[in-house]
Parts: C-alpha cells; structure tokens; sequence
C-alpha cells in the first residue's frame, strides 16, 4: 500500500469508530482486488477531508458503477473470485450510507485502471 500523507495534519467531524466503518471496507475492498497496488491519499477540500483509495485491479464495469452500493450486490470481480474469499456485498453499501447520514458520501469515479474511490466526510 502506498500512502500519501495530507501536507498537514486533518480531522473528520465523525466518530473514530464510525470513520472506520466507512474506511474500512473501501480499503479492504482496494487490497483485496488490487493487483500489486493500492494508493491512499487524504486531503482538505474546503470543508470537507476526502480519502482518495485507488487500486490496480480489474476496476469496476459502467454498468456496475451505481448498483455495487445497493446491499447485497457485488461486482464482476468478486463473483469471480474463489468462493471463500467472496463477501455477502454489504461493505460499500454500509459505507455509503454511514457517509450520508454523516453529511459525506462514498463514490466512484472514473480511473485508467483499476477502481478509483472517493470518500467524503465534513471536516471536525
């Protein structure tokens, strides 16, 4: 993993322990699917702090994009995996909705290769 640490230190107006439930998936989801990387970035946008996770997987089909944070759904790349390594596709759709109660959110958004997500959170 390769982290880029924020040029100052930041803060998220949630709890550590909510934060981790939002974190944590996104991050897991990134190692499990990457191919040799994941990079992780943090920085202030105005009044918000935004995680970047971006991994060197086989990304996240267009069709895919808005339906892998319904609750119960998983991509191509995890349906395609061993069958004890697959999740019950809960994770993003947990996260996504603990970042929207919290005035954030979770996205994707378009990379080269691999899956490039965003999380949102209000700065503490």
């Amino acid at each position: 993993m390769i982290v880029r640490p924020p040029a100052k230190d930041l803060c998220v107006g949630v709890g550590g322990d909510i934060a981790a439930q939002i974190v944590g998936p996104v991050v897991e989801n990134a190692c499990l699917f990457a191919q040799s990387e994941v990079h992780l970035e943090a920085e202030r946008k105005g009044k918000e702090v935004c995680l970047v996770i971006e991994d060197d997987g086989p990304g996240v089909t267009e069709e895919e994009k808005d339906k892998i944070f319904e609750p119960g759904i998983r991509g191509t790349a995890a349906r395609d995996r061993p069958e004890g390594s697959r999740g019950a596709g809960l994770g993003l759709s947990l996260a996504r909705r603990l970042a929207r109660a919290a005035s954030g959110d979770v996205e994707l958004e378009s990379s080269k290769a691999g899956a490039k997500f965003v999380i949102r959170l209000p700065g503490g």
